[in-house]
C-alpha cells in the first residue's frame, strides 16, 4: 500500500472534488484520468487493438489506447482482466486471505505481478471505494463490474480515469460470466479473444451436460447460510445458480420469483420446507461449521431431499470459491470438482 501524508491526501481529495465540479457528464471518453508516472510492466495489455470501447449502464466508455495502469473494483473483476494476459495494478479483495486477493486458478496468469490489494480483509459483503487511494493509483482505466455502482459512484470514479459499470441488461451481481467476459475483452481491444474463451467453457458444460442427461430437468435449489434462523436460497440469475442450470437443473419458479432481482431470498427456518427440492445443494465451504448447524435445524430431517440423500455439501473452501467466483478462470476447476459429486448424488 502506498504511503499516505497528510499533505497528499488533502490533495488528493481537493483534486478530485475540483474535477468532479468540472465534470460535464457520466459518459467516458478515453480522455482524461491518464497515468503521469512511468507505467508498471506487470500491467501490459498485450495484443488488444485501439480505440476500444464498452456500452454499459452509465453509457460508453472508450481507449484511444491500450489502458497500462488498470484498477478493479469489482469482488471477482480481476480473473476477467487476468484471463486476457493483462495484470491489474490493484485488485479488490472479497474473501479468502490469498495473496494479492487471487485465488489458485489464477495465479499462472497472474505471474510475478504484485497489485495493491484495496478493501484487504474488511469484507463486509458491501462495496467501498476508497476515491482517495485509487486517485493514487493512477490508473487509466477502472472496471467494477462484480460491485452494485450507483450513479454517483460512478461519477466519482471517472474522473479519476475511465470507468467501465456492469451491463444494464442484468440485475448487479447478476452479469453472467459470459458477458463479464465480453466486456472486459471488449474495453481490451480482445473482443475476438473474448468469445474464443467464452466458447470454450461453453463447450466444457455442453461436454458436461452430454456426459450427464440424467441432470436435465431436476430441479434444484443452492442455499447458504449466512444468519442464524433462516437460509439464503440463490436466485435466478446469480452464478451459483446458473452453473448449475447451465449443466441443465432448473430452478424451481417460485424460488426465482421469490429472489427477484436480488442475488437471492432469505427463507425462515420455520419456512425450511420451501427448500425440499430433487436436488438440495448447500454451498458452505467458507466456513467449517455450517454444516452442522445446518443439520441442527428443527426441520431440516423431515425434508425429503435429506431423507432421499439428494443433499449435497459444497464443503471444500477452494471448489465452493471456485463456484462462487464463477469466472472464467475459476468456472473449469469447477466442473472438474462438481461434475462427479453431482452426478453422485442425483444418483441417490
Amino acid at each position: 500500500m502506498l504511503l499516505r501524508v497528510a499533505g497528499r491526501r488533502l490533495a488528493l481529495v481537493l483534486a478530485v472534488s475540483l474535477l468532479l465540479l468540472a465534470a460535464c457528464g457520466g459518459d467516458d471518453d478515453g480522455s482524461g484520468g491518464t497515468a503521469t508516472s512511468e507505467p508498471d510492466p506487470s500491467a501490459d495489455a498485450g495484443a488488444g487493438e485501439f480505440p476500444a470501447s464498452v456500452e454499459h449502464r452509465y453509457g460508453t466508455t472508450e481507449l484511444s489506447e491500450a489502458p497500462e495502469r488498470i484498477v478493479t473494483l469489482g469482488f471477482s473483476d480481476q480473473d476477467a482482466v487476468l484471463a486476457f494476459g493483462v495484470a491489474p495494478v490493484a485488485v479488490t479483495d472479497w474473501y479468502g486471505e490469498y495473496e494479492h486477493a487471487t485465488w489458485p486458478w489464477a495465479q499462472d496468469e497472474l505471474g510475478d505481478a504484485e497489485p495493491v490489494v484495496l478493501n484487504q480483509g474488511a469484507f463486509t459483503g458491501m462495496q467501498d471505494f476508497d476515491y482517495e487511494t485509487i486517485a493514487e493509483l493512477e490508473p487509466d482505466l477502472i472496471i467494477g463490474l462484480y460491485t452494485g455502482m450507483t450513479q454517483e459512484e460512478y461519477d466519482t470514479l471517472s474522473v479519476i480515469a475511465p470507468t467501465v459499470a456492469s451491463s444494464p441488461d442484468y440485475p448487479e451481481y447478476g452479469m453472467p460470466w459470459q458477458e463479464t467476459t465480453r466486456m472486459v475483452g471488449q474495453i481490451l481491444g480482445q473482443a475476438g479473444r473474448a468469445e474464443e474463451l467464452i466458447a470454450e467453457i461453453d463447450q466444457q458444460f455442453a461436454d458436461a451436460a452430454a456426459a450427464h442427461p440424467e441432470f436435465e430437468g431436476v430441479e434444484m435449489v443452492v442455499a447458504e447460510q449466512f444468519e442464524p434462523g433462516s437460509s439464503f436460497a440463490r436466485s435466478a440469475t446469480d452464478p451459483r445458480t446458473v452453473f448449475m442450470t447451465q449443466l441443465g437443473f432448473v430452478l424451481p419458479a417460485d424460488i426465482a420469483e421469490l429472489a427477484g432481482d436480488l442475488d437471492g431470498a432469505p427463507i425462515s427456518d420455520e419456512l425450511m420446507t420451501q427448500l425440499d427440492r430433487e436436488l438440495l445443494i448447500w454451498n458452505v465451504g467458507h466456513d467449517d461449521t455450517l454444516r452442522e448447524q445446518i443439520e441442527a435445524k428443527p426441520l431440516y430431517d423431515q425434508l425429503q431431499v435429506v431423507q432421499d440423500g439428494r443433499v449435497l455439501f459444497i464443503e471444500d473452501p477452494l471448489v465452493s470459491g471456485a463456484l462462487t467466483w464463477s469466472t472464467v478462470l475459476s468456472l473449469p476447476y469447477a466442473l472438474e470438482e462438481l461434475v462427479p459429486q453431482l452426478a453422485e448424488v442425483v444418483a441417490g
